[in-house]
């Protein structure tokens, strides 16, 4: 996994729990009280989904909603880390098109295998109103996907509607279907 997904999840940690709130959630996933993650690094798949899972665990709420919070702040940490990606993108619709070309610029620095990883990991397709996604990751973060796309499209005044063609949520390979409308025609 990218190390932006564990460095954006620990910075959530430091803003939204005590030090040793986040200390016990890293050490039920796994990870060493002082463990820092890095963008530029590649991360255990299993061993990020544990973090998610040991947030859930220990506010004692779901990994659905765990991600609905994280989607959230990783938006607004992404919009002032990375605001060219959004400024090319005048819509959600367009953000949502450029996910493969994101996700493989991020990844230069990881080695080959990881780099070939992360661009096989998406495929778009554009469709009228929104985007069909072709997302193929063993880290089965599909939901997460969704919270991001619903999260982006409410801070741009859309309503995302998402159907899965094929898969779900927990599936290592899914197409999703995201319809975008105004949010006053929902």
């Amino acid at each position: 996994m990218l190390g932006i997904i564990p460095h954006t999840i620990d910075q959530y940690l430091r803003t939204r729990v005590p030090p040793e709130a986040r200390a016990g959630i890293l050490g039920r996933a796994g990870f060493p009280d002082g463990q820092t993650f890095r963008l530029d690094t590649e991360y255990d798949d299993e061993a990020c989904c544990a973090l998610v899972d040991a947030i859930a665990a220990e506010t004692g709420t779901t990994t659905e909603a765990v991600f609905d919070e994280i989607s959230a702040f990783f938006l607004d940490w992404a919009e002032r880390t990375f605001s060219g990606f959004f400024k090319v993108a005048p819509d959600t619709r367009g953000f949502l098109l450029l996910q493969p070309e994101i996700h493989s610029s991020l990844a230069c620095g990881l080695r080959a295998s990881g780099q070939r990883k992360v661009a096989d990991k998406f495929r778009v397709e554009a469709l009228p109103d929104g985007v069909r996604m072709h997302y193929r990751s063993s880290n089965r973060l599909g939901y997460f996907y969704c919270a991001l796309a619903r999260c982006l499209a409410a801070r741009r005044g859309e309503v995302a509607e998402i159907s899965f063609l094929d898969g779900d949520v927990d599936s290592a390979a899914a197409i999703i279907e995201v319809r975008l409308k105004p949010a006053l025609a929902a």
